[in-house]
């Protein structure tokens, strides 16, 4: 599968490229604050499926839109998370960070050595966006399991392909199942983190899953490098029982199922 592919109106190359797109990610960012502090979440959906496929409509091709998955995840997951947070700060703290997304990301494809840091930072984004809906809004379990499925799946998988990984849908299916089983668990005992004044809102789920991400990609890492000894690993289980400590010292178990 193809790398990312930059749009020729947004070459970064130059200088009139760069301003462009420091430009047009600031006012982006704007936009999505602004339709998401009104609640139209679904017309800032919309937004984000034009913006990112305009580049490509003279060649609007199933690889082409692959190309682009990141950019169409981060994007709907940042329009949702604007429209969950109820604190103007926190709101406008989200959209800083996707223009500083949509700057960044043109440098590093999938297929580079920072592929798989752009697919974890993609994925704490969507975690953070998918687990609000179910503190918030209270989404139906069921449904919030088969999105972060589907999510989970497709952004490994074009992670993986665009790195030549021959078991691309293999590794992309298992953690997408890995973390679909772990989502029916949290979304029992549902936990959310809040700050003072409710600035920031981190549901555990995606704190969870999102250092177990770093966690099986920095092993997926070490062991194609042929780097993976004694060392990393008990670095990652180091992680792995803080993470353990998280969820019984952040979790109430009073109730029942």
């Amino acid at each position: 599968m193809a790398a990312t592919i930059n749009a020729p109106a947004l070459q970064t190359n130059n200088l009139a490229g760069r301003v462009l797109l420091i430009v047009s990610s600031l006012i982006m960012a704007a936009l999505l604050w602004q339709l998401g502090q009104r609640g139209l979440v679904v017309v800032a959906l919309v937004v984000v499926l034009a913006v990112e496929l305009w580049p490509i409509r003279y060649r609007l091709t199933a690889e082409e839109i692959w190309a682009r998955v990141p950019q169409l995840v981060v994007g709907a997951s940042c329009a949702l998370i604007i429209a969950l947070l109820p604190k103007v700060l926190a709101q406008l703290g989200v959209a800083g960070l996707y223009a500083a997304w949509r700057i960044w990301q043109p440098h590093f494809s999938a297929a580079g050595p920072a592929g798989l840091l752009k697919l974890l930072v993609v994925q704490i984004f969507a975690f953070e966006a998918l687990f609000l809906m179910a503190a918030i809004w209270r989404s139906p379990r069921p449904l919030l399991i088969v999105l972060v499925w589907v999510v989970i799946y497709v952004t490994t998988y074009q992670a993986l392909a665009a790195r030549g990984e021959r078991a691309a849908g293999l590794l992309a299916a298992a953690w997408a199942l890995t973390t679909a089983e772990a989502s029916w668990i949290f979304l029992t005992w549902l936990v959310s983190y809040v700050s003072p004044g409710q600035y920031i809102i981190v549901p555990q789920a995606a704190l969870v899953l999102s250092a177990l991400a770093y966690c099986f990609g920095s092993i997926y890492t070490a062991q194609r490098q042929g780097q993976l000894n004694r060392m990393r690993l008990s670095e990652y289980l180091l992680i792995g029982l803080l993470l353990i400590w998280i969820v019984i010292a952040g979790t109430s178990w009073r109730g029942s199922l």
